[in-house]
């Protein structure tokens, strides 16, 4: 596969970063503050459903009033740990105590396999690139982390005007990269908007399920970023 790859193009949240305090985190908290002790497996298995219900959903996201995804979202949790009383402001509460922690540089972290495997690709001269539906606080994450150096390019959506899955953030990237669709990696952790969408743009995909949320996805999966020491 390597010698009909040249360009290797990534997703950035969930991928290759990840935001401290976690979600499981955030939602355990809140529920602690309101008097709900639920255990960190219990959450984890509802993050799992919740995601795993409305990854088509998250692929409708704009990037602007988000709030009817959320509702649903966190409702499923909620319903998913049997939590009935006081759903609004516990929805209210995760959300508030979320966007306390997005906007800031600081909260984000690389996943301990990215920037090794990030190093080894760009060694084996791959053409190594970024899609993102993101704002330009990305590029400051990845400053700050030390991950820009890595990449020939860094396609935003909110730079840019489009969002995944739509083909045409796909083909900018494969425009900027250099090659042809074919030719060309696309690795996410969504199964609709990451795979599904570089698979309608011509792209080859990875599904990269951190969380085993999807063990039935009918593409090429892999738990974490060392797939790419095996296969690449």
């Amino acid at each position: 596969m390597t010698e009909e790859i040249d360009a290797i193009i990534f997703d950035a949240g969930g991928t290759l970063i990840e935001m401290k305090p976690s979600r499981q985190q955030i939602i355990s908290e809140v529920l602690a503050e309101h008097g709900h002790k639920v255990d960190k497996k219990s959450i984890a298995k509802a993050l799992v459903k919740a995601d795993r219900a409305f990854d088509d959903d998250f692929g409708l996201l704009d990037g602007k009033d988000e709030s009817w995804y959320w509702n649903k979202y966190d409702g499923l949790l909620l319903k998913e740990l049997a939590i009935d009383d006081g759903a609004d402001k516990l929805m209210k509460a995760f959300g508030d105590r979320f966007h306390q922690f997005a906007p800031k540089v600081e909260s984000w972290v690389a996943f301990p396999d990215t920037k090794p495997i990030l190093k080894a690709l760009k060694k084996r001269d791959f053409k190594i690139g970024m899609v993102s539906n993101a704002t330009e606080l990305l590029r400051r994450v990845l400053d700050n982390l030390g991950l820009t150096e890595y990449f020939e390019f860094v396609i935003i959506s909110d730079e840019v005007g489009v969002r995944k899955p739509s083909p045409k953030i796909f083909q900018l990237a494969i425009k900027a990269a250099g090659t042809s669709p074919n030719r060309a990696v696309y690795v996410g952790d969504k199964l609709t908007v990451d795979v599904f969408g570089a698979k309608r743009a011509g792209l080859n995909a990875v599904l990269i399920d951190r969380d085993n949320a999807f063990p039935d996805a009918k593409c090429i999966r892999a738990k974490d970023l060392n797939f790419f020491r095996t296969y690449f």
